[in-house]
């Protein structure tokens, strides 16, 4: 229920994030981690944290345009290279 009302491009994988970071607590809370001490259950919510910072980041990039004229400029470049280094190599 919850799932079909996440709407959104990254709602449903923020759901998700909360959820697996819920689940940790309870388990945690439980005992049934075992005898994980406190400094290793949050290193394991800084992970998940700091997957979900990389996965806004890769959003970010794939989301905003790279500009025409720079890749069109790079793409000059890397063909002047590709034809001037056999040249600059031989001499």
């Amino acid at each position: 229920r919850m799932l079909q009302a996440a709407k959104g491009p990254s709602a449903k994988t923020t759901l998700a994030w909360m959820w697996l970071n819920e689940f940790t607590i309870r388990e945690h809370l439980a005992g049934s981690l075992g005898k994980v001490g406190p400094p290793i259950v949050s290193r394991l919510f800084q992970f998940l944290s700091d997957g979900m910072i990389f996965y806004n980041h890769a959003r970010k990039v794939m989301y905003i345009p790279f500009p025409f004229p720079h890749a069109q400029i790079s793409a000059v470049f890397v063909l002047t290279i590709i034809l001037a280094v056999p040249f600059m190599m031989e001499q």
